[in-house]
C-alpha cells in the first residue's frame, strides 16, 4: 500500500453556515496538523481534544471580524471543524439515509427455506431504537425478511405473506469491538416441527464465528415470503415503533446464503471497490448499484470546534495566516459551571399536559415558591423552613413544615377543556399522626369541588366532597401495606377523567424508592371540572413533613415523575450518560452492553462534566471524545475485558519509532480505599509480594489512595477499592507511548485507522535487553502529526495484562493458581520436571496446558502428578526465549492467572 497524497489524503473543513466548506487549500500542511485525544498518560483524566492548524488567510478570508469577506457573519468561535484523511481500505458511508446500496431481486434471492444473513462493519451496536442492517424489506405486502439492531439485541424478521411473520433476537453480547460482524442463520423446519435460529459475531467475515445465542426455537415451521423486493444495504420501515431506521455508520461486506453454510446468493464487498463507484458486480454475480460517494475510504480523524482566530501577517501584508486550534467539545463542558438542575426540576416541564409546577427547591430566606412555568404565580407559604431537608435523591433541598403551616397555589385554566386532571407532589411525613388529617386538598370547578387527601395510623385515603360539604366518595383504608407510606419519600398523586356521566378517581402513592406502594379507584356521578388551587393547612401530628416538586397536569396517570423521583437510583453508568446526552443534545455513544456497567446512586445536582465524570468513575470505563463527530464516546469497563489485539507489531519492525519501557512508582497505588457517595467505605491493601505495604526489601511501603464514588449500595465500595488496587499494583513495566511512523508503514494503515480508545494492542519479538515479550498494552490516547509527506501517530498506553479477568470453563482464563508456591528443589537451564511445593493453600490441579512464570523464564505446564506437596510439573521450556538454571524456593506463578471481574 502506497502512502496517500495530499491533496487526496488531508481534507480540513469548516462547517460556515449551514454547510461544509474544504478550506484544505489554505492549510499549510508544511507546519504539520497536530491532534490529540484520549488520556494524556494512564490513569490521568482525559483532556480536551485538540487540533493545531495554520490557514492562510489572503485578503483577511478567515478573518471572521472583516466585513470584506464573504464568510464574514458565517465564522466565529466555535465554527465547526473536521479533519479527515483519505487512506486505507473502503467502505461504504451509511449516513442515515435509506438503501445506500442494493441490487434487483433475482429467482436467486428468493430464499423461501434455510437462510444465512451476515454483515460486516462499524455501528452503535447498542444504541436505542431499530437499526436496519440488511434486508429484502420493501412496501408492506413486499417484505421478505430484514436484519437489524434494536435496543442491544440482534433481530432476524422474517414474513410469511409479505406483510406479517416472526422476529428472531437474541441480545449481543458485551463489549463488541468498534468493528464487528454479525450473523443470524435460521432453519425454517427443524424437524421437530419448529424453527431455530441462531445468533454468531466475529471479528470479521472471515470468522472465528462466535454463538452467543442458544437454539432458539419456536413452535410452527415457516416458509418465508420471496417478494419482489430489492435486495438492500440499509432499508427502512416507518410507520411503526420503534421506526425501523437506516443504521448509522459503515458497512465493509455483507454475504446472504441459501442454507445454512449454504450457497452464497449475494456477497457485496466494498472493500474491494474503488473509491467513488457508483455500480459493481458481486462475486455472486449480482449487481450493486450504491448511492453517489458512498464509497469512500475517508476516514475523520477530528471533529471539534475552531474558537482561537489569531491573524499574524509579514511585515509587507503578502501572507496572512491565522494561527488557530481547534478542540473538541470537553474545552466547552470544561468552562461550565452551572451545575444541572436536579432531576425532577428537569424533568417535570417537560411532561405533557403541565399546567402547573412548584418545585419548591427555594433557598432558605424565601418567603414563596416559584414556579418556572410562564404565567403560574408563585406558592404563597407559611411557617415553612425553607431548604431544611436534603434527604430526596431527584431533588435540591425542599421544605419542611414547622406548626401552623400552610400553602396555596392557584392554577391557571387550561387552553381548553377541563379535565382530565393530575396532581401528585413529593412528600416526606416522619411518623404517623395520631388523628386522621388532611395532608393537602385540590379545589376544582368539577361536582367534586375538594378532593382531601387524608393520613393517619395506616390510613392513606381520599375524600370527594361537593360545594355544599356533602361527601361524594371515600376510599378506604389502606391495611398492612400502608405503614411504609410514612418516613419514607413518597410520591402522592391524585388523577381524575370523565367516564360518561361519572368522574374515574384515582389515589395512587409510590415510595421513592422501592416498589411499594398503593393504589384506591372510586367514581361518583357528576362533571370533573378543572383544577384551581391545591392547598393545604397543615393539622396536628404534621410538623416536620417535608414536601416539594408538585405539579399539576391536564393528563391522566401521568409518568413524568417515574424514576427522576429518586433521582434514577440504581441507574447503570452508561445509562445515564446516554440519558444525559439526550437531554442536554450531545450525542454519547457506548461501547459495551450498559447493562453490564455499574448501578449508581441518585443523581445530585452538578455540572455537566462532572455528571459524566461521576459516571466514568462509578463504572471505571473510559470517557473520551468521538473523533466522527462533535460528542462523546463512553467505553464501559467490562468491555475493555478479554480482547483480542486489534493491532500486533513486532518491535524491530519497519514503523515503530518508540517503545521505551519505563519503570517507576507514578502509577503505584497498593493501599486504596473507596468512599461511597452519602454511605460507607471500602478498604483494600496489596499485603504480600514486590508492591506490597510492607517496607523494603520485603515490599516497597505504602503507597494510599481514597476516592469517593456515587455508587448504588455500599456492597460496591470493597470490590472496587480491590479492583483499583489490583490496577494500581501491575508488576511489569510501562510502555507510555508507542509512535508508529505510517508514511514508513503505510500498510499499518488500515488497522490504525480503526483502533479506538480502550482497545488492545501487542507488542511481540522484543529485544534481549528488553523484558520478554508479548507485551499487551490499552490504547488511552493518541496524538497524530499530519503533513504532506508525514504521518505519525502516537499511542498513550497501559499495561493490558489487569484486563484479563477469569472466564469459567475458558481454557486459558479459567485455571486458577495457588499462592505461595516455590521450586523445592533447584532445577537446570534444561529440565523439563518440575517439583513444586505449596506452603499454604490448595494444591495445584491439572485440567488444561497453562503458563507458569519462575524466576522470568515462562513454562508450559502439560501435565501434574501427586495429589499433596511437593507435586511434580512437567514441563516445556522458554516458552518466552528465556532458559536458564533456577534455584531451590524460586516462586512459581500463573503468568494468566484467573482474576475475578469487578
Amino acid at each position: 500500500m502506497a502512502f496517500p497524497q495530499e491533496p487526496l489524503g488531508t481534507k480540513v473543513e469548516f462547517q460556515i453556515g449551514e454547510t461544509w466548506t474544504d478550506v484544505t487549500e489554505h492549510a499549510l500542511l508544511k507546519d504539520l496538523i497536530t491532534h490529540t485525544r484520549g488520556r494524556t498518560a494512564e490513569g490521568q483524566a482525559v483532556d480536551p481534544t485538540s487540533c493545531t492548524l495554520t490557514l492562510r488567510s489572503p485578503d483577511g478570508l478567515y478573518s471572521w471580524r472583516n466585513p470584506r469577506s464573504p464568510y464574514y457573519g458565517l465564522l466565529g468561535q466555535n465554527t465547526p471543524m473536521r479533519v479527515s484523511v483519505q487512506a486505507g481500505n473502503p467502505y461504504l458511508d451509511l449516513d442515515g439515509t435509506a438503501g445506500r446500496a442494493s441490487t434487483p431481486d433475482t429467482s436467486a434471492l428468493d430464499i423461501t427455506g434455510d437462510i444465512d444473513v451476515r454483515w460486516e462493519g462499524v455501528a452503535n451496536w447498542y444504541a436505542s431504537g431499530a437499526q436496519m442492517l440488511i434486508g429484502k424489506w420493501g412496501a408492506a405486502g413486499d417484505r421478505s425478511w430484514n436484519m437489524r439492531l434494536q435496543d442491544g439485541l440482534l433481530y432476524l424478521h422474517t414474513t410469511q405473506d409479505g406483510t406479517s411473520g416472526r422476529v428472531h433476537f437474541a441480545t449481543l453480547p458485551t463489549g463488541l469491538p468498534y468493528r464487528a460482524a454479525l450473523r443470524m442463520v435460521m432453519d425454517v423446519n427443524n424437524g421437530a416441527g419448529g424453527v431455530t435460529t441462531r445468533h454468531y459475531w466475529a471479528p470479521t467475515l472471515d470468522g472465528p464465528w462466535v454463538q452467543f445465542s442458544g437454539e432458539i426455537v419456536t413452535s410452527g415451521t415457516i416458509s418465508i415470503f420471496s417478494g419482489g423486493s430489492a435486495l438492500t444495504i440499509s432499508p427502512e420501515q416507518t410507520g411503526v415503533s420503534p421506526v425501523r431506521l437506516p443504521v448509522v455508520g459503515r458497512c465493509l461486506r455483507a454475504e446472504v446464503r441459501s442454507g445454512i453454510g449454504g450457497t452464497v446468493v449475494a456477497a457485496p464487498d466494498f472493500t474491494a471497490q474503488a473509491v467513488g463507484a457508483t455500480t459493481f458486480t458481486d462475486t455472486a454475480g449480482r449487481t450493486w448499484t450504491v448511492a453517489a460517494g458512498a464509497v469512500t475510504n475517508r476516514h475523520t480523524v477530528f471533529s471539534g470546534e475552531y474558537s482561537d482566530w489569531p491573524l499574524k501577517a509579514d511585515r509587507a501584508g503578502h501572507l496572512v495566516t491565522v494561527e488557530g486550534e481547534g478542540a473538541g467539545v470537553l474545552r466547552r463542558l470544561n468552562q461550565g459551571k452551572k451545575p444541572l438542575q436536579s432531576t425532577l426540576r428537569r424533568r417535570i416541564p417537560s411532561g405533557a399536559g403541565l399546567l402547573a409546577y412548584w418545585p419548591m427547591e427555594d433557598d432558605a430566606e424565601a418567603t414563596q415558591a416559584y414556579s418556572p412555568i410562564p404565567g403560574v404565580s408563585p406558592m404563597r407559604l407559611s411557617n415553612f423552613e425553607m431548604a431544611a431537608d436534603d434527604s430526596l435523591g431527584g431533588s435540591a433541598p425542599l421544605p419542611v413544615v414547622q406548626p401552623n403551616a400552610s400553602f396555596s397555589a392557584s392554577v391557571p385554566p387550561p387552553a381548553s377543556g377541563t379535565g382530565p386532571w393530575h396532581v401528585e407532589l413529593m412528600n416526606f411525613i416522619p411518623a404517623a399522626p395520631a388523628a386522621e388529617t388532611v395532608l393537602y386538598e385540590i379545589i376544582t370547578t368539577g361536582t367534586g369541588a375538594r378532593y382531601q387527601v387524608i393520613v393517619g395510623p395506616n390510613v392513606v385515603r381520599m375524600r370527594v366532597l361537593n360545594a355544599a360539604g356533602d361527601t361524594l366518595l371515600e376510599t378506604s383504608t389502606t391495611p398492612g401495606s400502608t405503614p411504609s407510606f410514612f418516613a419514607n419519600w413518597n410520591r402522592v398523586r391524585v388523577y381524575a377523567r370523565q367516564s360518561g356521566g361519572s368522574v374515574q378517581v384515582d389515589l395512587g402513592w409510590l415510595n421513592a424508592v422501592g416498589t411499594t406502594g398503593h393504589f384506591h379507584t372510586g367514581s361518583f356521578t357528576g362533571t370533573v371540572g378543572r383544577v384551581v388551587s391545591v392547598r393545604s393547612t397543615f393539622g396536628a401530628g404534621l410538623d416536620g413533613l417535608a414536601m416539594g416538586h408538585l405539579a399539576v397536569l391536564q393528563a391522566e396517570n401521568s409518568p413524568i415523575f417515574n424514576d427522576a423521583d429518586d433521582g434514577f437510583f440504581g441507574e447503570t453508568a452508561a445509562a445515564r450518560l446516554v440519558r444525559l446526552g439526550a437531554e442536554e443534545g450531545l450525542p454519547i455513544t457506548v461501547i459495551g452492553t450498559a447493562a453490564d456497567s455499574a448501578r449508581m446512586g441518585p443523581q445530585r445536582p452538578a455540572t455537566f462534566l462532572e455528571q459524566l465524570e461521576e459516571c466514568e468513575a462509578a463504572d471505571g470505563g473510559l470517557l473520551v471524545e468521538d473523533r466522527e463527530r462533535l460528542g462523546l464516546v463512553y467505553r464501559t469497563r467490562a468491555s475493555l475485558y478479554n480482547q483480542t489485539p486489534k493491532l500486533v507489531l513486532s518491535y524491530g519492525q519497519r514503523g515503530l519509532a518508540e517503545a521505551e519501557p519505563v519503570d517507576d512508582d507514578s502509577g503505584l497505588r497498593n493501599d486504596v480505599t473507596v468512599q461511597r457517595t452519602g454511605g460507607s467505605s471500602g478498604r483494600a491493601e496489596q499485603t504480600s509480594g514486590p508492591l506490597s505495604v510492607e517496607d523494603p526489601p520485603v515490599g516497597v511501603g505504602r503507597y494510599d489512595d481514597s476516592t469517593t464514588l456515587n455508587l448504588y449500595s455500599d456492597a460496591q465500595a470493597e470490590p472496587m477499592a480491590y479492583w483499583l488496587m489490583h490496577l494500581g499494583t501491575v508488576d511489569e513495566a510501562r510502555y507510555p507511548v508507542i509512535t508508529i511512523l505510517l508514511h514508513r508503514a503505510p500498510e499499518l494503515i488500515p488497522t490504525v485507522l480503526d483502533l479506538v480508545e480502550g482497545d488492545l494492542i501487542r507488542l511481540t519479538d522484543m529485544p534481549a535487553w528488553m523484558p520478554p515479550g508479548p507485551v499487551d498494552l490499552i490504547v488511552q490516547g493518541m496524538s497524530e502529526q499530519i503533513g504532506v509527506r508525514t504521518w505519525s501517530v502516537s499511542l498513550v498506553c497501559a499495561p493490558g495484562s489487569p484486563w484479563r479477568v477469569a472466564v469459567a470453563d475458558d481454557t486459558e482464563l479459567a485455571v486458577a493458581g495457588t499462592e505461595w508456591s516455590t521450586l523445592a528443589t533447584g532445577v537446570t537451564a534444561s529440565a523439563t520436571t518440575l517439583s513444586v511445593a505449596t506452603a499454604s493453600g490448595p494444591v495445584w490441579v491439572f485440567e488444561t496446558a497453562f503458563d507458569i512464570r519462575v524466576g522470568g523464564e515462562v513454562m508450559r505446564v502439560t501435565g501434574i502428578s501427586g495429589a499433596s506437596s511437593p507435586q511434580t510439573f512437567t514441563v516445556t521450556r522458554s516458552v518466552n526465549g528465556i532458559s536458564k538454571a533456577h534455584a531451590s524456593g524460586a516462586a512459581v506463578e500463573l503468568v494468566v492467572p484467573a482474576r475475578v471481574a469487578l
